[in-house]
């Protein structure tokens, strides 16, 4: 049985090669993210409840004409104040407070239901 010897240098391009392969059929597998949009019309976040996955972006647009906030039940993220026709968005994480509301209006709730892949 003939043995074939790579010189240290191929190996590793061999090596590195490989590894690219499986990342990049790693990253086809993941679904790509995706950008949700709450509207906020009437003193109503629509949809109220929405379901997301970590790396998706939600946007929340203000289409009443008084100010909004869109804000973590626990409060740890917070848009601060969102005027008329204005946006804030946030990028879903792990462990991402899920339910929400406006500190103005607290009978204003909404909920992110994250997704876990």
């Amino acid at each position: 049985m003939r043995k074939y010897l790579l010189p240290l240098g191929a190996a590793a391009m061999v090596a590195a090669a490989f590894t690219g392969v499986a990342a990049a059929q790693m990253a086809a597998t993941e679904p790509a993210a995706q950008r949700h949009v709450v509207e906020i019309h009437k003193l109503e976040f629509r949809p109220r409840e929405l379901t997301v996955a970590p790396g998706d972006t939600v946007v929340w647009i203000n289409r009443d004409l008084v100010p909004h906030t869109v804000t973590a039940g626990d409060e740890t993220w917070d848009s601060e104040t969102i005027d008329a026709n204005q946006e804030w968005q946030i990028v879903v994480r792990d462990g991402l407070s899920e339910d929400y509301l406006c500190l103005y209006h607290p009978t204003m709730t909404g909920r992110l239901r994250i997704a876990r892949h």
